[in-house]
């Protein structure tokens, strides 16, 4: 058989694509290497306890009320989630200048404490909202190819290529309210004086109007809904098939499979990393298509300790749903210390907060992050890795107990721990990046999405956190969604 579209990798994006097409009737066939869908969106068990990979916030979504263009996409293809929506419930320490605050409530409460932590900012805050609607909605004209000029959008025009940082000096924001509203930034994988504007604002804008969600049940639900329903499409996914060439044949793409199964197709689309599919898949060393690669800087990578308790919440005294803590609230200063294995910056995140189902009665999870913006494990090697890996994860434990003064080492059931190395291996994304490519101030969505049409190889399409939209399940669903459609109307792949 000869497929319309072969899709390589069942991730959110890929997953996006495949259902798109089948319900356009196209011959689809996804070839995932893994036993499951969802790329990083999925659940590993250790003992009585479930952890989610990645996924705990779900953009984009909202409820009846605040209706997300995720949610609007997923009921067109027959789709409903059990969700929630959450409200802020985040506890952040600085440790230089020592500092310790907690956010709680809706954006407007955000916004109320932003103030009363350095009058004078609330001109400057409303002034960001209204800014990130209009962003949005010239976001949605372009995707459109609706014209969009400076009357109709005059702060996109201004900022399409100015970072975060200098967008918001420019409002008048004062620094220590700048640094306050970025707190985020980590999710976003940028400093703010990287990070492109354009891309902060979409981001916010999600939270502000669309409320965060999270999903009630695991997060494997979510890949192994969409895989269920492209089937019933009528498209075909092989698990267990790990692609290792795509070659030209004719009018045709030749795919072959490490089990030297091999299928034709008329077009490829791609969820991978575009710089491990040129490396080890097409095997392409064309100059041009190298130099647009090497010039996006990869997202950070890092380490993941996912810890099983067998201790309730209260009874730990864990009160919140984030804990960040920063080595300094400035982002471009903080980024200076994450090139090293021993630096002061993590998150945490205990899902029983907002899910009280998220493990068994009078047990909790706990999942610790650090990121780092250096490929730290490069030169490990085998001897090493284990020490290391381990020696991080009781670093990282260490590090929260001491910060926010809760003590959790002697209730730890269950522990596992995933380094950049683990993360390559499970989804190729090189270095084991967590975002794919690091949304900086010339290299937004917007930037992306003009000029893919130029940076695309004839017969192939990439999607996913490495595509268009950049990170997290939304954007990456959106790049499926978009790029095929886009494929259908010109009626590539025919």
């Amino acid at each position: 058989m000869i497929y319309d579209y072969l899709i390589v990798g069942a991730g959110i994006g890929g997953l996006s694509a495949g259902l798109n097409l089948a319900t356009h009737k196209k011959k689809t066939l996804i070839l995932e290497k893994n036993s499951i869908p969802g790329g990083l969106v999925s659940t590993f068990k250790r003992g009585r306890f479930e952890f989610d990979t990645a996924l705990y916030n779900l953009y984009d979504y909202g409820d009846d009320v605040h209706v997300g263009k995720f949610r609007e996409l997923l009921k067109e293809f027959g789709i409903e989630l059990e969700t929630k929506i959450v409200p802020f419930n985040t506890r952040i320490k600085v440790l230089n200048p020592e500092a310790n605050f907690v956010i709680r409530g809706e954006i407007k409460d955000f916004i109320i404490e932003l103030e009363r932590l350095k009058e004078g900012s609330i001109e400057s805050l409303k002034e960001f909202m209204r800014i990130t609607k209009e962003v949005h909605e010239a976001m949605e004209l372009l995707k459109n190819h609706e014209p969009i000029d400076s009357s109709i959008a005059p702060n996109f025009i201004k900022y399409f290529n100015t970072d975060s940082y200098t967008a918001l000096k420019s409002l008048g924001m004062p620094e220590e309210t700048i640094d306050r509203l970025g707190f985020l930034w980590p999710e976003l994988g940028s400093p703010l004086n990287k990070l492109s504007f354009i891309d902060f604002s979409l981001f916010m804008y999600k939270i502000i109007f669309k409320k965060n969600t999270i999903l009630l049940n695991n997060s494997l639900n979510l890949p192994l809904k969409l895989a269920a329903r492209y089937q019933e499409l009528g498209g075909r996914i092989y698990y267990n098939s790990l692609v290792t060439e795509v070659t030209k044949n004719g009018k045709f793409y030749l795919v072959k499979t490490e089990d030297n199964l091999e299928y034709k197709a008329k077009h490829i689309i791609f969820d991978v990393s575009k710089r491990y599919v040129y490396e080890n898949i097409i095997k392409n060393h064309n100059p041009e298509i190298n130099r647009l690669e090497n010039a996006r800087t990869l997202s950070p990578n890092g380490v993941v300790v996912y810890l099983g308790l067998n201790r309730s919440p209260e009874e730990l005294g864990l009160k919140n749903y984030n804990y960040y803590a920063f080595h300094t609230l400035n982002s471009a200063e903080n980024v200076r210390y994450m090139t090293n294995l021993e630096h002061e910056t993590f998150s945490a995140i205990v899902p029983n907060i907002m899910n009280a189902s998220a493990s068994p009665k009078n047990t909790t999870i706990l999942v610790l992050k650090k990121m780092f913006f250096t490929d730290v494990f490069k030169n490990l090697n085998n001897q090493n890795y284990e020490q290391i890996k381990e020696q991080i994860a009781q670093n990282l434990i260490t590090s929260f107990e001491e910060t926010f003064k809760i003590d959790i080492s002697e209730y730890i059931e269950e522990i596992a721990v995933a380094t950049p190395v683990t993360f390559a291996s499970f989804t190729n994304n090189v270095d084991g990046s967590f975002y794919g490519y690091m949304a900086k101030s010339y290299d937004n969505p917007i930037y992306r999405f003009i000029t893919y049409p130029e940076e695309e190889t004839p017969g192939f399409t990439f999607v996913g956190a490495s595509s268009l939209f950049g990170a997290h399940v939304d954007n990456a669903f959106y790049s499926g969604y978009y790029l095929t459609e886009e494929l259908l109307k010109n009626k590539e792949g025919k």
